[in-house]
């Protein structure tokens, strides 16, 4: 939630630690302090950027910044071969009573661009959150630069201090997966890469805590590439959240991008403290809510190799369906064993003549929820007329492939959802999954994200911005 300094009391009680009315930006300081349950942040107005003062958390005294803090702002864009230097200028601060936003608008006069740096305080448990968004108002393309999603410099902890990290985890446990910690210590450095391609690479998230008593984490709401960095310097070190440092990318007239959002959260007590205060907001914020009636979390099953996997056939399926329903799960999912092959993402007409109808009448019928996997963004070399055909649409994939290449039994050539048609395929047959089969639950892996592609065609122009547009798409 959000109140301004400069609002009555009265005003205060009756808002509900809402916002003051719409403030233009004007002569003399104003700030404004966002709250959730746990977490406060105070932010002033200044003409280069937003001013965070401090930052803590709602039941400790301690702020965590050694000082006042502007957040840095694009510095440069390129039009063409120039480089051009920005100069921002604040035109307003904007605050929303619906929205528990703070919104601080500003402009550049050359080339034409508008910047506006969002904040945002649900009420509840949580972080606060922060994103941008520049629009390009010239008539012009222009290459934006690096821009942060949120940095936090001068912190200081009131004693010895450890950093919290987890890697995401996969197929090898003895490579990826884990949690960790270090001692924050002079000259320590911490760089967490995000690659949600690879099950070694960390969550974007970082916890940092003394002692027993409190701590904060950052974290980035976002699938693409990016990062996380720590680096102390004698008491004090900073942090910095979002795209990777060399990321630039182009912005045609008109079009707005969104620097993806990061947050930042305070809590009481120990790491598993302020991970519940996290996973409240993830669950009542973020995530989107689950259907009606729907249980949460759901018991599913996945049928794969026990029915014979690729050599099942309907009364196979219908058998652990019938199991499934006796043992009381709640959802049945066929997994990667009902299409004749990668890319031909229906049901093999050679083992399922009457295709999904009995199977779906019967989980239905049984009161359970029908689930199914589908790797819809992989192509290979099937020749029906709905298959995802790497040969047909050679331009729509990340890479180009051999005259010899083969797909896998499950798994073959990635989309890239940074090209329209390519997502447009993609959504029409996430539609046509979901009616056809009368889904209740689809699951869809083997790398639906893209971090890397060589095609020039796509959203993305350069190498460092194809996840971004991948993720986007």
């Amino acid at each position: 939630m959000l109140k301004s300094t400069v609002v009555k009391p009265i005003a205060l009680i009756l808002s509900a630690f809402l916002m003051a009315p719409t403030a233009q930006a004007a002569l003399g300081h104003r700030s404004w302090t966002l709250r959730t349950d746990d977490t406060e942040l105070r932010l002033s107005s200044a003409d280069n950027g937003p001013v965070i003062e401090s930052l803590g958390g709602r039941k400790q005294k301690h702020n965590w910044l050694a000082g006042p803090m502007s957040l840095p702002l694009m510095d440069k864009v390129w039009m063409g071969d120039r480089v051009l230097p920005t100069a921002w200028r604040l035109e307003r601060v904007q605050d929303s009573k619906r929205t528990a936003q703070l919104t601080f608008c500003f402009t550049n006069a050359e080339p034409p661009l508008a910047l506006r740096s969002i904040w945002r305080a649900h009420p509840g448990h949580g972080p606060v959150e922060h994103w941008l968004e520049i629009e390009n108002r010239s008539g012009q393309r222009i290459t934006l630069s690096h821009q942060d999603s949120l940095v936090l410099t001068g912190l200081r902890p009131r004693e010895s201090a450890t950093a919290w990290w987890i890697k995401r985890g996969g197929s090898n446990a003895d490579t990826q997966g884990g949690t960790f910690q270090n001692a924050i210590t002079n000259g320590y450095d911490l760089i967490l890469a995000s690659n949600c391609t690879d099950g070694a690479s960390p969550v974007p998230w970082l916890a940092v805590q003394t002692g027993s008593e409190h701590g904060f984490y950052v974290g980035w709401e976002f699938s693409g590439l990016g990062r996380i960095r720590l680096k102390a310097d004698a008491d004090q070190f900073d942090l910095s959240v979002g795209n990777h440092p060399g990321f630039k990318t182009d912005l045609e007239p008109g079009e707005t991008f969104r620097v993806p959002p990061a947050f930042v959260g305070c809590y009481q007590g120990e790491v598993d403290d302020g991970s519940y205060c996290l996973h409240r907001f993830v669950l009542e914020k973020l995530r989107p809510p689950p259907p009606r009636r729907c249980p949460d979390p759901i018991l599913a099953y996945n049928l794969y190799l026990d029915a014979g996997g690729n050599k099942a056939r309907e009364p196979d399926v219908l058998r652990c369906a019938a199991t499934c329903r006796d043992l009381d799960f709640e959802a049945f999912m066929p997994d990667a064993m009902w299409f004749p092959e990668t890319g031909d993402w229906r049901w093999d007409p050679a083992r399922f003549e009457r295709g999904v109808t009995p199977i779906e009448e019967f989980v239905h019928g049984s009161g359970m929820w029908l689930a199914l996997w589908c790797a819809w963004s992989n192509g290979g070399l099937a020749t029906n007329e709905s298959a995802l055909n790497i040969r047909r649409h050679p331009g729509w994939f990340n890479e180009d492939y051999k005259p010899d290449w083969k797909p896998g039994p499950f798994y073959g050539v990635h989309l890239c959802l940074g090209c329209e048609e390519a997502k447009q395929w993609a959504i029409e047959k996430t539609q046509w999954l979901v009616s056809h089969h009368r889904l209740d639950y689809l699951k869809h892996d083997i790398d639906p994200i893209m971090v890397q592609c060589n095609k020039t065609s796509h959203r993305h122009h350069y190498a460092v911005d194809a996840s971004y547009w991948a993720t986007m798409g």
